[in-house]
């Protein structure tokens, strides 16, 4: 059980240690829970997930990603761009 304990406090150093080094510390759990949506969605080979999609991935309700995506995008850590293909969703750049 140690050696798990261990392992754990070692990757939440490391991830700590990420966090400062993107400057995101500040971020609150909700913020975080996008984000780390949104860049895991990115890394899955898709550039640009849409809204829709962040909210299904992340389990949070669509008001509470709205507001948090409004956030992001006034840090200026995300850009929201409408859809080509469907004009009612928008998709989400990383800046």
């Amino acid at each position: 059980m140690k050696t798990i304990i261990n392992s754990i406090n070692d990757a939440l150093s490391m991830l700590h240690g990420l966090e400062q080094d993107l400057n995101i510390t500040h971020f609150s759990p909700n913020e975080l829970r996008v984000f780390y949506t949104i860049v895991m969605g990115n890394s899955k080979g898709k550039n640009k997930p849409n809204i829709s999609e962040v909210v299904e991935r992340s389990g949070m309700s669509r008001s509470t990603v709205y507001k948090t995506l409004r956030k992001l995008e006034d840090e200026e850590i995300i850009q929201l761009s409408q859809s080509g293909e469907d004009k009612r969703e928008s998709m989400i750049l990383l800046s």
